[in-house]
């Protein structure tokens, strides 16, 4: 009969293949060019003379390349293998692509403050290279003669890392603290090779250092300074 004949399969394998490359979003294309070579696959088996083996190979490769790089657009889009301490630190990266973030995860070292003096990350107005996250627990922090706490969730060291000038901010983590560590040099090179990346990164924390400039001597949701908070930045002095 007319419409089983194997041609059919040449004419639809090709109207889904035009149909791929007629679409803009990658993920969508890729899909549409494995499932019209699966229809050329068919087609190589079911054709008079076949199966054309050699076709069927080639095609089947060039599904295996396809699926692949779908792998890779999933993880560049998606939270996928990513470990609960991971997406939470990601959701403070809300400027970044799950992509980005991967990159700049990369570049990340998780530590945890084991000295019972406190560990300094900051020092006001002397270089810092390096920029921090306050992933678990409340930093001890002095600016300008005034002491307080800064709980997690918070960046330490941006000013230093945007503007590449001295910090403003001592800085102490208590111990059992966790944070995460950039280089900053690292994060600047990253940056360079990938300006969107870059971009991303400067404006999360240009936002969040416009954001406690514009407070007082300290962030909002800073709290007031305790016994040990006094002790730890005296002890840093």
């Amino acid at each position: 009969m007319p419409f089983l004949d194997p041609a059919w399969l040449i004419y639809l394998g090709a109207g889904l293949m035009l149909l791929a490359y007629a679409i803009r979003d990658e993920l969508r294309l890729r899909t549409l060019i494995i499932v019209s070579t699966f229809v050329y696959i068919a087609y190589y088996y079911a054709v008079d003379g076949g199966p054309l083996w050699e076709a069927i190979v080639t095609s089947l490769l060039m599904v295996a390349v396809n699926f692949w790089v779908l792998g890779q657009i999933a993880l560049e889009r998606t939270t996928l293998r990513l470990s609960d301490d991971e997406k939470r630190l990601f959701d403070a990266f809300e400027t970044l692509t799950p992509g980005q973030f991967r990159r700049i995860l990369k570049l990340a070292h998780w530590r945890r403050a084991d000295d019972p003096n406190g560990t300094v990350l900051t020092r006001e107005d002397e270089p810092s290279g390096a920029l921090f996250y306050v992933f678990d627990g409340i930093i001890s922090v002095e600016k300008r003669g005034h002491r307080f706490r800064l709980p997690e969730g918070n960046f330490v060291g941006e000013v230093g890392f945007v503007l590449n000038r001295k910090t403003t901010t001592t800085s102490v983590a208590p111990e059992g603290v966790t944070y995460v560590e950039w280089d900053a040099d690292a994060l600047r090179k990253l940056g360079r090779q990938r300006p969107a990346l870059g971009n991303a990164l400067n404006a999360l924390l240009t936002r969040d250092l416009a954001k406690k400039l514009t407070a007082s001597y300290r962030p909002d949701d800073a709290l007031p300074p305790d016994r040990e908070t006094v002790e730890l930045l005296e002890a840093a002095e």
